[in-house]
């Protein structure tokens, strides 16, 4: 009876790529914050997907992007699987977009970022007064909130009361 060994191969790592090849720190960079702001956990895959994603250029397959890792990366290429499981990941957290050819290809490229203002409203419940909120930090977990269900944020509006002895201040 053949035995097949469990081997399960380590995921790639930055250190990993060839001297060289790559894409600029600085547009992966820009991607990783996406991510983070998104809610997706960056992983040392994931930071070599967005290399060779950038790489490969805009418009190219999940095989392409593989081909891509592979000529960049001291080792082996993550799996194809592992790819496609990742992209269909940034596709649902908006990070790239995915076209459809007439050749019924998946073809993957960064998603525009979103400039959109969060309008976040405090309501108090008491009186109706609205108060305006201009925190970064709550825009940020309302995003990561809404991106955790496949949603995007518009506007907020919540519901507060005034604690005992503290007056509500605008953010």
């Amino acid at each position: 009876m053949l035995v097949f060994p469990e081997h399960r191969r380590s995921p790639p790592a930055l250190h990993q790529i060839r001297p060289g090849m790559g894409a600029s720190r600085g547009a992966v960079s820009r991607l990783e914050v996406r991510c983070r702001d998104a809610g997706v956990k960056m992983t040392d895959l994931r930071r070599v997907l967005l290399h060779g994603i950038l790489e490969a250029g805009p418009g190219t397959t999940a095989v392409e992007i593989w081909k891509t890792l592979g000529m960049m990366i001291d080792g082996h290429a993550p799996s194809q699987g592992s790819i496609q499981r990742n992209l269909n990941l940034l596709v649902d957290r908006d990070i790239l977009r995915r076209d459809v050819s007439s050749d019924r290809l998946w073809h993957y490229r960064v998603a525009p970022e979103r400039k959109v203002a969060l309008s976040i409203t405090f309501v108090e419940a008491g009186t109706g007064r609205r108060i305006a909120c201009n925190a970064p930090e709550v825009a940020t977990v309302l995003r990561r909130v809404a991106a955790e269900h496949g949603l995007a944020v518009q506007g907020a509006s919540i519901m507060v009361t005034s604690s005992s002895g503290y007056e509500m201040n605008a953010c």
